[in-house]
């Protein structure tokens, strides 16, 4: 999972009448601008090799019809597959920020997260162990491994101090079919969209991998070197 970066950006213009903005310092003209020009920081100044994301998930400023206020607010997050890239396009956001508000004659501030997530990578070593235990306890024998996502995670704060590996569940076996047969609600929607509901279904299944981890884990312990992975597998 990706390392994750969260920003706010304030933006310091000169409020007054909506009826004379030549008198005024726009915030929102000049956040809309910059809005525009993070967009070019992917599309432009990165190798289409690489990968980064940078959105924009609110804009605020001001609270009636006729006056342009003194200040907007920006906030977003930044995202990348490693920790260098991510520390590389927040700079590109902060001069891009600077540069957008100098041209339009506004200051801005620029705060960000106390701890920016790192990637989550998972042990090259702990991984093999883990999946054969993980095949265990999917009803289907199989652990797949998926595409890097640029989810961010708490969880590297650990993996970069413990060998870990990190699974994903899954959920969706929801739809229709649960709506008009068991009057719960569809569990096919994607994380934060808002119609998200977990299914409780996977939560033993989550149980049963932890349970196993951790037991297979002590065991593999006191076996040590002569333990061999197969055959911890087979049985506790």
């Amino acid at each position: 999972m990706a390392a994750a970066e969260m920003f706010e950006i304030t933006i310091i213009g000169k409020g007054g009448h909506a009826a004379m903005p030549h008198l005024t310092i726009d915030p929102i003209v000049t956040a809309s601008s910059l809005i525009l020009n993070l967009q070019s920081i992917i599309s432009r100044t990165i190798s289409p090799l690489d990968s980064g994301v940078i959105s924009v998930t609110a804009m605020n400023a001001g609270d009636a019809f006729n006056v342009i206020p003194a200040h907007a607010v920006i906030k977003g997050t930044i995202r990348a597959l490693t920790e260098e890239m991510l520390l590389s396009l927040r700079q590109k956001v902060d001069d891009m920020a600077h540069n957008t508000a100098t041209v339009h004659q506004c200051n801005v501030t620029i705060s960000y997260s106390p701890d920016y997530y790192l990637p989550s990578i998972n042990d090259p070593t702990l991984f093999p162990w883990s999946k054969s235990v993980g095949e265990l306890v999917s009803h289907e024998g199989i652990v797949r491994d998926v595409e890097a996502t640029m989810g961010g995670e708490d969880f590297a704060f650990l993996a970069n101090e413990i060998p870990s590996t990190f699974f994903l569940l899954g959920q969706g076996s929801g739809g229709e079919h649960n709506m008009e047969n068991y009057a719960v609600p569809r569990t096919d929607y994607g994380l934060h969209h808002p119609s998200f509901a977990l299914d409780e279904e996977v939560l033993p299944i989550g149980v049963e991998l932890h349970v196993n981890l951790a037991l297979r884990g002590l065991k593999k312990l006191l076996m040590g070197e002569d333990g061999d992975d197969e055959s911890i597998a087979e049985e506790l």
